[in-house]
């Protein structure tokens, strides 16, 4: 997939900030936009039809977001992710989620479960990652919405938007023992076994944290390799 096909498939006011960073974002999931390779703003600007101002300003947004880093006079490049960063990322979002989860457990009705079993049956056939990522997301937060908790959340999905870049590296290494461990989340929350639910969520995670940074240093090994034949 291109730039521009990327930007028409995604809907909003071309001249706004925020519908460039989205445009942005998901190309920077979807690896169009490759980690470490600069970001020519008047080469991006003329591909998708948009002045450089709200372009900058969505690079700034993106910014925050650990997406984008300006490095003085060069510009701007997109940021990777080490090792180091993902280990980190990856201990406090299983600090938040099995916080969240545990406040949250008293009230977790039976249309949260049966959502949940939805989602994840949606989950079996999306072949799109960046969907599946989307799936991923709405299972874990209806766990978690009850606990009525909106700044850890929004603090959580900060977390999350650094790791998701990743998603297109390590699905498929990790999607088939992800789905098996979503159901046993989901069937200690039916069982109404909060330990067992905190157990299996936080082996999960750690699972998942394990596998993203096992295909960081795969890449790294890759890429270094590459640089010398």
């Amino acid at each position: 997939m291109e730039l521009e096909e990327l930007a028409q498939r995604i809907k909003g006011d071309s001249s706004a900030p925020y519908y460039i960073a989205n445009v942005l974002r998901e190309a920077i999931y979807r690896g169009i936009l490759e980690e470490g390779k600069p970001l020519h703003q008047a080469t991006l600007a003329q591909r998708l039809n948009v002045s450089p101002i709200p372009l900058r300003e969505a690079l700034r947004l993106l910014e925050t977001e650990g997406l984008v880093t300006f490095r003085g006079g060069r510009g701007a490049v997109v940021t990777a992710l080490s090792l180091e960063e993902a280990r980190e990322l990856y201990e406090m979002i299983t600090a938040l989620e099995t916080s969240l989860l545990r406040i949250a457990f008293p009230k977790i009705t039976r249309r949260i479960l049966e959502e949940a079993a939805a989602i994840l049956e949606e989950m079996e056939s999306e072949e799109d990652c960046i969907r599946w990522r989307d799936l991923n997301q709405m299972f874990h937060n209806l766990f978690y919405e009850p606990a009525d908790r909106p700044l850890t959340l929004d603090t959580l999905a900060r977390l999350r938007q650094k790791t998701d870049r990743t998603i297109r590296v390590h699905l498929a290494s990790m999607r088939a023992d992800s789905q098996k461990q979503h159901r046993e989340i989901l069937l200690a929350v039916e069982s109404k076994d909060l330990e067992g639910a905190i157990a299996a969520l936080s082996n999960h995670l750690t699972y998942t944290s394990n596998d993203l940074q096992s295909c960081i240093r795969t890449e790294a090994i890759s890429r270094s390799r590459a640089s010398q034949s």
